[in-house]
C-alpha cells in the first residue's frame, strides 16, 4: 500500500484549459488535461402551457411562474492518469487533485469524503499498490446514481448521451461501479448499442479519463439531452406484458421519509376517477417506461420516480405535489424539454408529526409529514383531467 497523500478538490473552469471540440479530442488522446463547451441541445418538443397552485403557491419561488429552471449545456472533461472511486465518481489525478464536478455529489454528503476509499483524515488519499488498470476510461455515474433514481437518469445517463453525441465513445471505455439491475436495464433501454466495464474493486487506475459536468446535479438544469434519452425510451422494445394506463399515480405509501398524511385516501379517490395506482419501485424499469409512455395524466408527489416524466409523450400532463419545504423546479424543467405541461400544487409542510401514524415516527428514516387539503387537491386533478 503506498504512503497517504494530501489532496485537495479543484474546480474544472480554474484548472483544466478551455479549448475547442477539436483540441479536445487531440489533448485527451495524449493524456492531457482540457475542457471544452458542448452546444445547447434543443428540446425535443416546444414547452407546454404551465399551471402553479395550491395554498403555498405564492411562496413557491416567489410564487414566480416567470422564474425558469435554468438550462446549462453540459462541459466535457478530460485529465490525464488518475485514480477513479467507482462507487462516488471521485477522480483523483497523480498530482492530488481531486475534481469538483465528479465529486460534488458525495461531498454534499461527506464534506471530507469521509466514506469514499482511499480517503482519510484532512483530504489525504492512498492508492493501492493492485488496484485494476485501464487505459482510457468514460465515467459518467455520480455517488447519488448509487441510490437515486432521478439523479441516475438526469445526471449519469444524461452526462453520458453527452459524451456519446460527441463521439468520444468510440474507442474508449465506458466504466462504472457494480450496478443494479435496474440502473443496467436503464442503460440498455437508452443505450441498447453500448458496452459498459462494471468493476468490483474500490479504486480503479485510469490512464486517461472523460467526464461530463453532468455528474454535479445536472437534473437542476438539463437541456434536451433527457429529451433524446426520453425519445429513445418511448422508442424502445419493452415486453409485452408491461402494464398499460391512461392515468397514473406514483404512490409514495411505502416511502417514510417524506410522508404524506392521508395518501390512502387520496389515492382511493383518484382510483374512482380512473387511475391506476402504483409503486414505482416494485416495477421493472420496463413497465415504468412503458406506464410513462402510453400515460395522458401521472399524478405524483414529488421525488425520484418524477424522472419517468422523461418517458412521457407530448402533450402528456404531470401533476406534481410538493411539500413546501422540499420545493425544487428539476421535475418542471425537465416536463418543458420533453413538451409535457407541468401543474404544480404546493402544499403547507411540515405539519405536525403526530399527525403521522407511531410506526411511521418512530422509523429511523422519518423526517417529517405533510397534509394536503384533499378537496382542494382533487379539485386541482380534476381541472387537469
Amino acid at each position: 500500500m503506498s504512503a497517504p497523500s494530501p489532496v485537495r478538490v479543484v474546480h474544472e473552469l480554474e484548472v483544466l484549459p478551455e479549448v475547442d471540440f477539436a483540441t479536445f479530442r487531440a489533448r485527451f488522446a495524449a493524456g492531457e488535461r482540457a475542457r471544452t463547451a458542448t452546444e445547447l441541445t434543443p428540446p425535443g418538443h416546444p414547452a407546454a402551457p404551465e399551471v402553479l397552485a395550491g395554498p403555498e403557491a405564492s411562496a413557491w419561488w416567489g410564487g414566480d411562474m416567470s422564474c425558469a429552471p435554468p438550462i446549462v449545456p453540459p462541459l466535457l472533461c478530460a485529465v490525464g492518469e488518475s485514480w477513479w472511486v467507482p462507487q462516488h465518481g471521485v477522480i483523483v489525478d497523480v498530482k492530488g487533485e481531486v475534481f469538483d464536478a465528479a465529486s460534488y455529489e458525495v461531498r454534499h454528503g461527506y464534506p471530507n469524503f469521509q466514506t469514499t476509499p482511499g480517503f482519510s483524515g484532512e483530504l489525504n488519499f492512498t492508492p493501492p499498490d493492485d488496484a485494476p488498470y485501464a487505459e482510457r476510461g468514460a465515467v459518467f455515474m455520480p455517488w447519488g446514481g448509487l441510490f437515486n433514481y432521478g439523479h441516475y437518469l438526469l445526471d449519469g445517463l444524461a452526462g453520458l448521451r453527452a459524451l456519446e453525441k460527441a463521439g468520444l465513445l468510440e474507442d474508449t471505455l465506458v466504466v462504472a461501479p457494480k450496478l443494479k439491475p435496474w440502473q443496467r436495464d436503464l442503460i440498455s433501454i437508452c443505450f441498447p448499442n453500448l458496452t459498459v466495464r462494471e468493476f468490483a474493486e474500490p479504486i480503479v487506475r485510469l490512464g486517461r479519463v472523460i467526464y461530463s459536468d453532468a455528474m454535479n446535479h445536472f437534473l437542476h438544469r438539463v437541456d434536451g439531452l433527457v429529451a433524446e434519452l426520453g425519445a429513445r425510451g418511448r422508442a424502445a422494445v419493452l415486453p409485452a406484458s408491461t402494464r398499460r394506463a391512461r392515468r397514473v399515480y406514483f404512490s409514495r405509501r411505502g416511502q417514510v421519509n417524506r410522508y404524506m398524511i392521508g395518501e390512502w385516501r387520496f389515492e382511493w379517490a383518484l382510483r374512482r376517477r380512473g387511475f391506476t395506482v402504483v409503486r414505482p419501485e416494485r416495477l421493472s424499469v420496463a413497465e415504468q417506461v412503458a406506464l410513462m409512455r402510453d400515460a395522458e395524466v401521472v399524478v405524483a408527489p414529488s421525488g425520484a420516480a418524477l424522472a419517468n416524466a422523461i418517458f412521457l409523450p407530448p402533450g402528456a400532463r404531470v401533476i406534481e405535489i410538493q411539500p413546501l419545504n422540499f420545493s425544487s423546479q428539476w421535475v418542471r424543467g425537465a416536463c418543458q424539454q420533453v413538451g409535457v405541461e407541468w401543474r404544480g400544487y404546493v402544499c403547507a409542510s411540515p405539519c405536525s408529526p403526530s399527525k403521522a401514524p407511531s410506526l411511521i415516527r418512530v422509523h429511523p428514516g422519518f423526517q417529517y409529514a405533510y397534509q394536503p387539503p384533499l378537496g382542494d387537491l382533487l379539485g386541482f386533478v380534476d381541472a387537469a383531467l
